[in-house]
């Protein structure tokens, strides 16, 4: 399972304060990916094919019939399934709610000889498809997971409600664009300008900002896959599945801010520092034990 930002905060300080969704994502294990799926598009594939889009869902024991977590239903999954066995999902779940792309999926099809289940599989991901009286039911392939998703067929995405000022195509935002790397990071009121844990600083974050409207950062040696797009004549939004940062220029010191706790100063090279990420690796937590620490052992 990838990484996302919240998770390797908490690997490298223990003190994260990023708040993530529970919708989680299942792991899926090399052989159950399909590599190249060659299911025909035939009457049993073609009910499955266009555009669907979330409209409830029952995420960890908890039903959710008209928004989730201050979104709409419509943000937690869009998906659109291709003729080509090819599909796309995208979200909307960060704070501004900015859609998302969660990746490019293949799927194939299996029944049973009652139920015909459209499986939609990544190197991270599986979900399993059925279609019951006009809706689709999407779960995850982790069992544990305790989440469907409802979605409807639909001929366009509903689109997310613009944050953006208007009057911005003018301004010139090329200041951002280039490297960046962190030289002070608060994180819960604390400060840290020499080490983040394990490691130096100015290795923790390392951002580049591209011209095209998207980001990477490698946070910890982990690379993260942004968007961005100007937000206010002084600032630029930046976001990725379930996170979004304020980016801002002080004394040509970049400013970024998850509006949450975190704030981190970058300031501008050339090259990013060369660091050896794995000398410092057995001291950071397991993705597991921080996704799905052990339950606490019961008192008698």
């Amino acid at each position: 399972m990838k990484k996302t930002f919240c998770f390797c905060m908490a690997a490298a300080l223990a003190v994260c304060s990023c708040g993530c969704s529970s919708v989680k994502k299942s792991k899926v294990s090399s052989s159950e990916l399909v590599a190249e799926s060659t299911a025909p598009v035939n009457n049993t594939a073609r009910k499955f094919i266009g555009k669907w889009e979330s409209y409830k869902a029952e995420i960890m024991g908890e039903s959710y019939e008209e928004d989730y977590a201050g979104f709409p239903l419509s943000a937690v999954m869009k998906l659109e399934i291709f003729e080509d066995n090819t599909a796309t999902i995208s979200n909307a779940l960060n704070p501004r709610g900015k859609e998302s792309n969660a990746g490019e999926y293949k799927w194939n099809i299996t029944s049973d000889g009652n139920t015909d289940t459209l499986h939609i599989l990544s190197e991270d991901d599986r979900y399993d498809c059925t279609i019951e009286q006009g809706q689709m039911i999407v779960t995850y392939g982790d069992a544990d997971s305790g989440t469907q998703l409802f979605l409807l067929k639909t001929d366009k995405f509903t689109e997310p409600e613009s944050t953006t000022e208007a009057g911005l195509d003018k301004v010139d935002f090329s200041r951002f664009i280039g490297k960046w790397e962190s030289e002070e990071v608060t994180s819960d009121g604390v400060t840290y300008d020499d080490m983040l844990g394990e490691y130096p600083v100015n290795v923790g974050f390392m951002l580049e900002i591209k011209s095209d409207n998207t980001a990477s950062m490698s946070l910890f040696g982990e690379e993260l896959d942004y968007s961005w797009e100007p937000e206010k004549k002084d600032q630029l939004y930046m976001w990725g599945d379930y996170e979004g940062f304020t980016m801002n220029m002080e004394d040509e010191k970049l400013i970024i801010n998850d509006e949450n706790g975190l704030i981190v100063k970058l300031h501008k090279v050339d090259e990013f520092t060369e660091y050896d990420f794995s000398a410092a690796a057995d001291s950071v937590p397991d993705d597991d034990i921080i996704l799905y620490p052990p339950a606490p052992e019961a008192t008698t």
